[in-house]
């Protein structure tokens, strides 16, 4: 009676059994977390893509703006354009005799990015502005 408890003492089977499923256990909580970063990183890229195309989208409109002033200073229309998957918006305001301020929005997917610009004209007729602000 002693040996056979001795036996199933040292008794080794169904150990690989348990380790197997310890390992599979492991690697699956590991593989999760991976595929769970990778899906995060992916959002905020696209995130990040479409911020970035609303602000090219609002500078391409404050370009636009500052083209049209220079041919027209006192130009009062509202300016739309479309781009790609987006468009711009630009607003001319009167900001003195000899100032304008353009406002551009840039939509993308119901998003927008808004800058504006103060824009002088100059005794020889040309154009000077300052920085661009975002809003």
């Amino acid at each position: 009676m002693i040996k056979m408890a001795c036996y199933f003492a040292n008794d080794d089977r169904g150990m690989a059994l348990v380790l197997v499923l310890i390992f599979t256990a492991v690697l699956l909580l590991l593989g999760s977390a991976l595929l769970n970063n990778a899906v995060t990183e992916l959002i905020i890229a696209g995130y990040q893509k479409q911020e970035l195309q609303q602000q090219y989208l609002a500078e391409a409109g404050l370009e636009a703006g500052i083209a049209l002033l220079q041919a027209d200073f006192y130009y009062n229309q509202v300016l739309t354009g479309t781009l790609m998957d987006g468009s711009f918006r630009v607003i001319f305001e009167h900001n003195g005799a000899d100032s304008r301020r353009i406002r551009s929005t840039g939509t993308v997917d119901g998003y927008r990015f808004e800058l504006q610009v103060e824009v002088f004209l100059n005794p020889d007729g040309s154009l000077s502005y300052g920085q661009w602000k975002r809003l």
